[in-house]
């Protein structure tokens, strides 16, 4: 029997009022506030929170907020080279998965050679530590203050550009779900249904061991509860504070067994069509659940147990597409402006990541994409 292994090296400090321990706990890690770059979306900066971390920070501070959504590798090529300039000694990351994502990329590349470009796709690519990195978590959704993976858009070739190493964990990730009070309705959905993604995926990975379902069956109990209340009342602190909670354990679950199918779908509507990461993996989520069928019949009848929905395993997917129902998502790739004449593109992209697909419970064949995709159009 195969090891079992898992490494989640960030500190993490959970709960209501936790940015207020930003300057505490960079101290009690010995990281070196001097030169901070915040890096950041404009929102972060409207909406008060780099106020906020500069009142924690003890040095010199520059703000670097101009990471886009679904941030491009052009995007994080443009910040790395400004913060290069700053030369800082500790970087945060404040928002939601796209400024984490870029933020992880400088750090990274602050110390180790070579262009951007060149450790995409490329296991452990990185030597180097980067430079120090707090994460502060501004939605409830990516999971990324607790994974090594940093996810860019490459405009140029049509694909996800991922970066993947153990020194993409951040030192330190604050989440204060009192942050998540800002979101914007779609954007609660769409990141909350993100998370749950992640707890279902990670659950069906064939990497998954004991550890790690322990996360995903959790994240997902929790974001299925809350998730609806959270969405439906955006002043519901306490549904905020367990949707977090079941983002941060999803994050935990991909980093230990990974994603499958449903994100890489995603990744490609995302680049497609530009549509939000987390509604595109609630299109594609269910029918991806009926192409695996018996093969994941035993992980989906464990996961109705955790949600509430029962055992019966195609009573729990039809009662995940009643919740993605109720939440908004939309049940087809037209309403999301694909069209038959886009279903080719879909399948070569897919079929181009035959080698990640050793971690699905069921590898589909290239018709079985096709069809797969036929339905949703």
């Amino acid at each position: 029997m195969p090891f079992e292994r898992f490494f989640i090296p960030t500190r993490v400090v959970f709960g209501k009022g936790a940015l207020k321990k930003l300057g505490e706990e960079v101290e009690f890690l010995g990281l070196n506030p001097q030169r901070t770059a915040i890096i950041c979306s404009p929102s972060a900066v409207s909406n008060g929170y780099v106020k906020q971390i500069k009142e924690e920070i003890k040095g010199e501070v520059e703000v670097f907020s101009g990471v886009s959504q679904e941030p491009t590798v052009e995007n994080a090529k443009e910040i790395l080279e400004e913060v290069r300039k700053f030369s800082p000694s500790l970087i945060v990351a404040v928002g939601g998965g796209s400024p984490l994502d870029v933020a992880k990329a400088v750090s990274a590349m602050l110390t180790n050679e070579g262009r951007l470009e060149d450790y995409i796709g490329v296991p452990e690519a990185f030597k180097n530590p980067g430079v120090p990195l707090v994460a502060v978590p501004t939605t409830a959704g990516s999971g990324s203050e607790v994974t090594p993976y940093a996810v860019l858009t490459d405009r140029e070739r049509m694909r996800k550009a991922p970066l993947i190493s153990h020194r993409l964990f951040p030192a330190l990730a604050i989440d204060d779900p009192t942050l998540t009070l800002s979101m914007p309705r779609s954007v609660a959905v769409n990141s909350g249904v993100d998370a749950f993604t992640h707890a279902v995926e990670s659950l069906l990975s064939k990497r998954a061991k004991t550890t790690s379902k322990l996360y995903s069956l959790k994240s997902a109990e929790l974001v299925f509860k809350f998730l609806p209340r959270s969405a439906g009342n955006p002043a519901d602190l306490k549904a905020k504070e367990e949707v977090m909670r079941g983002s941060l354990l999803g994050g935990i679950a991909i980093s230990l067994a990974g994603a499958g199918l449903v994100h890489t779908l995603a990744h490609i509507l995302g680049v497609l069509k530009r549509v939000p990461h987390g509604l595109a993996n609630g299109v594609f989520l269910v029918p991806v659940l009926r192409l695996y069928g018996l093969s994941a019949k035993e992980e989906i009848e464990e996961l109705g147990r955790a949600i509430g929905t029962g055992g019966d395993y195609q009573k729990v997917i039809e009662e995940i597409e009643n919740w993605l129902k109720f939440l908004g998502i939309p049940q087809s790739l037209k309403e999301l402006g694909v069209e038959k004449s886009d279903i080719p593109f879909f399948v070569e992209k897919c079929m181009e990541k035959r080698f990640l697909m050793g971690n699905l419970p069921k590898i589909p064949s290239e018709r079985e994409v096709r069809e797969l995709l036929q339905t949703l159009v």
